[in-house]
């Protein structure tokens, strides 16, 4: 069975589609049976290139006149399934669109995963909907919120439920690594976390209504950049003499790093104004620290503590909550959790692909 994953972006690229599909991939490539290849408009550095998985490289851009030549790169390795992500940085041009209907062409299947909902994938659109063969989703309530149209021309395609796996590796660090590790960053104070992309569906401003700079040290694993108007905007609160020492600032880190933080600190904290869910990696590597952990929600059966997962979920809209919570909860840490992982998700992505296979 050959299988082409297709992204716009793909790592070193800062894309959350990019990272999971290089997740995705590397788990895929070690299955039996199965060759796999990239098409990607970045081209990996060495760190993120997989044995036995070819980089089809499109150097040309997702502009519709480039159809011929990314047209030929497809030919060349001629995929029995096209697998195409939605939606990703790197998609600069309408042909990201249209490349299912290309595929289906050239007599390839086509599978689609969506990882936001139909409004929010952007690059997709009547193309991706009528040129479907299977659809995977990491959103639980994707199907639910569809237009109806669109759930109209999908409902005999087959579609399938697939929970995202955290991108970030958290090692087991015994006492003495926590301590150093601490000592590094937040000196005697409680260290409490932030990590992703700094944008403003996150929320970064909230951290500064939760989190207490006299008994806690705020860690931002993120890039703030001046040139950003939402980000330079929390570079201006950090200014204040109230955080100056409280708060630092890592910038991108290779993610072994990231999990090593996580892994040491007391609290992680995630305020999104729209609510997290399960299909953010960021709060599943969170959950796999074992580290208490604060996450909004819009889903009103979540609220409150859930010990097993050492996750505490306030209303979205309740940031004022938030700074009770962690005072009284910060520090409580559970055994590493690593019961679903990226074996689970690459298990299921082959079994829907052989099921598309038997059927045509």
């Amino acid at each position: 069975m050959k299988v082409l994953v297709i992204t716009g972006s793909y790592p070193p690229d800062k894309c959350g589609v990019g990272d999971y599909t290089y997740h995705l991939a590397k788990s895929l490539s070690a299955l039996n049976h199965l060759e796999l290849a990239i098409l990607t408009s970045t081209y990996p550095t060495d760190e993120y290139h997989i044995e036995s998985v070819k980089i089809l490289h499109n150097k040309h851009g997702w502009r519709l006149r480039n159809l011929f030549k990314i047209k030929k790169l497809i030919s060349e390795f001629n995929p029995d399934v096209a697998h195409i992500q939605y939606p990703t940085i790197g998609y600069t041009g309408i042909l990201a669109k249209y490349l299912p209907v290309l595929c289906k062409v050239m007599g390839i299947k086509v599978i689609q995963t969506w990882h936001e909902h139909y409004a929010g994938c952007g690059t997709v659109g009547w193309p991706n909907v009528t040129s479907c063969d299977c659809l995977i989703y990491v959103r639980p309530d994707l199907p639910a919120l569809l237009p109806k149209w669109v759930k109209y021309w999908l409902k005999s395609t087959p579609q399938m439920y697939v929970p995202n796996a955290a991108t970030i590796p958290i090692p087991a660090l015994n006492e003495n690594d926590i301590l150093t590790i601490k000592q590094k960053i937040s000196k005697d104070k409680k260290m409490v976390c932030f990590f992703g992309f700094a944008n403003q569906n996150k929320g970064l401003e909230n951290l500064f209504k939760i989190v207490n700079p006299e008994t806690q040290h705020l860690v931002l694993i993120c890039d703030l950049d001046i040139r950003n108007p939402y980000q330079e905007k929390i570079l201006s609160i950090i200014k204040q003499e109230k955080w100056v020492k409280h708060v630092t600032v890592t910038g991108f880190l290779p993610s072994q790093e990231v999990g090593k933080i996580l892994a040491a600190s007391d609290a992680i904290i995630f305020p999104f104004p729209d609510g997290t869910g399960v299909w953010n990696t960021s709060l599943k590597a969170a959950e796999n620290s074992g580290v208490f952990t604060i996450a909004t929600t819009k889903q009103p059966e979540l609220l409150g503590y859930q010990k097993d997962r050492n996750i505490y979920y306030c209303a979205y809209d309740d940031i004022n909550s938030m700074g009770e919570v962690l005072d009284h909860y910060i520090g409580n840490r559970i055994m590493l959790n690593t019961s679903y992982s990226w074996e689970d998700v690459s298990r299921s992505h082959h079994q829907f692909y052989q099921k598309l296979l038997k059927q045509h």
